[in-house]
C-alpha cells in the first residue's frame, strides 16, 4: 500500500511540474522571438509619376482613401474592408504656412467639411513654449467646442492636438477655429 501511495505521490509530482516549467519556458521562448526576429518596417519609395499626383492633389479637400487610391494603390488594395472604410472616411489634412499672433488678438481659420467624415483632426503647434495660445471650435451647426489649451494632452509643448468624432457623421459645412493669444512676448508664430 506505501508503494501505491509512492507512485501517486510521484504522478502528481510529475504532473506538476509540466504546467510549472510549461509557465516558464514559454514566456522565455516568446520573449526570445521578440527580440531575435527583426520587425519589418514598411518603406516606400515615390516613382516620378507618384509624385507628380501628389503634386497635382496637394491641397485638395480629399479623404486618406482617396490619396491611397491615386497616389499608392498597391497599399490601398493591401487594406481589409474594415480598414478601407474608415480611410475613406478620414480627411486628408494638409501642412498649412504658419501665422502669426500677439497677445490678446484673435485669429479666424476655416475648413469646410463636404463629404461624410467621422472624425476632424485639430492640431495648433506654436515654436515657443512659453506662450500661451488657446483654441475654441465652431461647428456648422452652432456646437461650441473648448477652450482648449496646450496642457490638453497633460504636456506643455506649444501643441494643442486632438480630434472631434462623431461614428454617424460630421455636419457638412464650414467648420471655424478661433486662436486666441492668451499669453505672447511680442508675436507667436504657429500652425494649424
Amino acid at each position: 500500500m506505501n508503494t501505491k501511495f509512492n507512485r501517486q505521490i510521484s504522478l502528481m509530482r510529475q504532473r506538476r511540474r509540466f504546467p510549472v516549467i510549461f509557465q516558464f519556458i514559454l514566456p522565455v521562448i516568446l520573449l526570445c522571438m521578440i527580440i531575435i526576429l527583426p520587425a519589418q518596417a514598411l518603406y516606400a519609395e515615390a516613382t516620378e509619376e507618384q509624385l507628380e499626383v501628389m503634386n497635382e492633389i496637394e491641397g485638395a479637400d480629399i479623404t486618406i482613401g482617396e490619396y491611397l487610391q491615386k497616389t499608392w494603390p498597391e497599399f490601398y488594395d493591401e487594406l481589409s474592408c474594415d480598414q478601407k472604410t474608415r480611410v475613406d472616411r478620414w480627411k486628408r489634412g494638409w501642412p498649412k504656412d504658419s501665422v502669426i499672433i500677439e497677445e490678446n488678438s484673435r485669429n479666424w481659420h476655416s475648413q469646410n467639411i463636404t463629404s461624410y467624415s467621422t472624425a476632424l483632426n485639430i492640431n495648433l503647434k506654436w515654436e515657443d513654449e512659453r506662450s500661451n495660445l488657446s483654441l475654441m471650435v465652431y461647428s456648422p451647426k452652432g456646437d461650441i467646442f473648448g477652450p482648449f489649451y496646450d496642457d490638453i494632452d497633460g504636456v506643455s509643448n506649444g501643441q494643442i492636438y486632438f480630434y472631434i468624432r462623431k461614428d454617424d457623421g460630421l455636419p457638412f459645412g464650414e467648420w471655424w477655429y478661433a486662436v486666441e493669444g492668451e499669453k505672447v512676448n511680442g508675436t507667436q508664430k504657429y500652425c494649424i
